[in-house]
């Protein structure tokens, strides 16, 4: 049977992933990002139920649940981020999985921001981390203007330090420089796509 070559891209919060992901499918690639699959499975009417029922209806607005309100209740609360990771984590792994069979692309790319925290590092054939400077992260996401700096490095603490990523990985690309600098790491991967060999995986959901 036919399988793609998967290929996981991972990063910290403001390390630039997403910019990555989108110069890959400028370039004609398919990419599918796990938080788009999760929001998804967040707003069936099953899931809602079971999240209405634990917190109440102030998280739904319109019929779609409000993610900043669910991550205000779940960020400082482990047993309420283990129940909503036991409902979303599942549906969302059976749906990459459904994408993976249903494929007829070479290489099929994953930015999956959580990919070590989730423990899916032996899913993939290839793992790529993005990763920048901390400082340089937090003066990007200031520059968004959605949080504080308290709540960005909040967000950057709770998460597997790269360094400890590094070692786990096939390939890293530091993203501390300008656009051009990330096109040509991006071009440099293309390139090299063809050395890249299947590996023994375990499906992302069974």
């Amino acid at each position: 049977m036919f399988q793609p070559i998967l290929i996981g891209i991972t990063g910290n919060i403001g390390s630039g992933k997403t910019t990555f992901c989108y110069l890959l499918e400028k370039q004609g690639f398919k990419v599918i990002y796990a938080d788009e699959i999760a929001q998804q499975q967040l707003n069936q009417p099953d899931t809602l139920k079971m999240l209405i029922k634990r917190w109440g209806k102030g998280i739904i607005k319109n019929r779609i649940p409000q993610r900043d309100k669910i991550a205000q209740i779940v960020f400082n609360n482990k047993a309420d981020l283990d129940f909503l990771n036991s409902i979303v984590h599942p549906k969302t792994l059976a749906a990459l999985q459904q994408i993976v069979d249903n494929s007829c692309e070479k290489y099929l790319f994953f930015e999956i921001p959580l990919l070590f925290e989730a423990g899916l590092e032996q899913c993939f054939d290839f793992i790529i981390l993005i990763r920048a400077p901390r400082e340089i992260r937090i003066k990007r996401l200031l520059q968004k203007g959605k949080e504080t700096r308290e709540q960005i490095e909040a967000r950057i603490n709770a998460q597997i330090d790269d360094q400890e990523k590094i070692p786990l990985c096939d390939s890293v690309i530091d993203n501390s420089g300008d656009l051009n600098e990330l096109k040509n790491q991006v071009n440099n991967l293309i390139s090299r796509l063809k050395e890249i060999k299947p590996k023994e995986k375990i499906p992302l959901s069974s």
